[in-house]
């Protein structure tokens, strides 16, 4: 199987090679980034939203690594994005992208960037044992970023997009040891859509953390996965959920959808408290599932924030206590649920391995895991009372035959990668999608059939087959 994962992983770096849009020369065991030149302070300067996602690895159940530093780099000289060891778990961001950083970079052009990543943390599942493996990629790993058109840092506000296409920068020796020599593709657009589905233009959308202050119709919450924390402002077309400006305190743990502003803010169009001061909530794909109904879990940790989370369980195993005081919740944030085909349900009876799911816990996350490891291997970092279990949209990729079509609303097979790790945990090749009128279809529209794609959205197993409502719809 090890060679099975060589000869895709190298077709998938061939093909990558011959279609990225930018380079990252170099790789693992150190090196030099480059030379830093002085940032110009003659220019003006222009808020530069930079976020972060990931290309599709479907053998990969999470992929944690340490952004250690990142420069920008143009005419004007370089402007730093991240000085400080950053944390980034790449699967739960497959199709999708977050902030890592806000950057007030001088005006002018831009012609690639330098990134320099620390090591990094896999797991994936065993096809033949089915047990989970943990893995880490020494670093540091330093490269540059060519962008294959220079792009330009005008007066408007825009955002920066690095997607790493992870099936193509990770490989896997005979010996089973992980490489990596990163490839990312990178994007910009300028603000102007205002809506936080679309990241390309600037928007957020469920961004998870913690608020550290309240200051009037305005809040700043800090991330376990970003480089800064964000300032968002509110007004009167601000959806709140479980909490208002008034109720807001220290502590909170929230989800915030948010756009950028023509004047480089943020404003958020939704913020949804999910637990205060003292609780956490994590978030990642199911392995076990055991009882019925479902009694204890065990799970990869892809996001987390509050009391006792730590970003070393990114990759990691948790394990979750439920009982009969856990409430069920799906996140249908940003889906369009409505006249669906089927009835979607989750509950304690309606919990499966491969979905992906945010456990939440008022008495925050315990060091130390149940049973001594995760269906026979892999690392159990932490220990969850949940409070509260809610379903997420997560990310799956395949081929599908028909074509993808902008406000189409239609029901299609997607067939999956025989080496997809939800495949190998669940025996399923395929899983039926339901696309939306409110469907986003990013990229060109139609997307031909055939065509590598990846779909986000909400999980669900009903009559004996995986249903995912689409929230989004990309080609890979």
């Amino acid at each position: 199987m090890k060679n099975h994962y060589l000869n895709r992983l190298a077709a998938l770096m061939a093909l990558g090679l011959a279609a990225v849009p930018v380079s990252f020369l170099g790789g693992c065991g150190g090196g030099s980034a480059g030379t830093t030149q002085q940032t110009s302070t003659t220019a003006a300067k222009t808020t530069v939203q930079v976020n972060m996602g990931d290309s599709p690895a479907d053998w990969m159940l999470a992929f944690s690594m340490n952004i250690s530093s990142m420069t920008l780099n143009g005419q004007n000289g370089s402007t730093t994005v991240v000085s400080v060891s950053t944390p980034m778990e790449m699967l739960h961001l497959m199709g999708v992208m977050q902030p890592l950083a806000m950057v007030n970079v001088p005006q002018g052009t831009y012609t690639g960037a330098n990134i320099t990543l620390g090591s990094a943390t896999t797991m994936y599942m065993d096809p033949n044992t089915k047990s989970l493996v943990q893995a880490t990629i020494p670093g540091p790993i330093s490269g540059t970023v060519t962008f294959s058109s220079p792009m330009t840092v005008g007066s408007t506000p825009m955002a920066m997009g690095f997607d790493l296409d992870l099936a193509s920068s990770v490989t896997m020796g005979s010996n089973g040891a992980l490489s990596m020599k990163p490839i990312f593709h990178v994007t910009s657009g300028a603000q102007g859509s205002g809506t936080p589905s679309d990241f390309m233009d600037g928007g957020i959308q469920q961004m998870m953390g913690s608020v550290s202050s309240v200051s009037g119709n305005s809040f700043v919450m800090s991330s376990m996965q970003a480089a800064q924390s964000f300032t968002f402002a509110t007004n009167q077309s601000t959806a709140f959920s479980g909490v208002s400006m008034g109720s807001m305190g220290t502590g909170m743990l929230v989800m915030v959808d948010a756009s950028l502003q023509p004047d480089g803010s943020l404003l958020a169009t939704r913020v949804q408290s999910m637990i205060g001061n003292g609780g956490m909530m994590g978030g990642g794909m199911l392995t076990a599932v055991t009882g019925s109904p479902a009694t204890s879990l065990t799970m990869v940790m892809q996001n987390g924030a509050g009391a006792g989370m730590m970003s070393t369980y990114f990759a990691s195993g948790a394990s979750v206590t439920l009982n009969s005081s856990t409430t069920y919740q799906i996140d249908s944030d940003g889906m369009d649920m409505s006249g669906l085909p089927f009835t979607p349900v989750f509950d304690a009876n309606h919990i499966y391995v491969g979905q992906s799911v945010m456990p939440i816990s008022s008495s925050g996350m315990m060091s130390g895991g149940m049973g001594g490891g995760m269906m026979g291997g892999g690392a159990m970092d932490g220990t969850i009372t949940a409070t509260e279990m809610m379903l997420v949209p997560q990310g799956l990729s395949g081929t599908a035959a028909v074509a993808i079509s902008s406000g189409t609303a239609q029901t299609f097979s997607l067939t999956l990668p025989s080496d997809s790790a939800f495949t190998t945990m669940t025996s399923a090749s395929q899983i039926t999608v339901v696309q939306q009128p409110a469907t986003v279809v990013s990229g060109t529209s139609p997307i031909t059939a055939g065509t590598d794609l990846h779909v986000f959205g909400l999980l669900f197993y009903d009559g004996g087959r995986w249903k995912m409502v689409a929230g989004r719809i990309g080609a890979n």
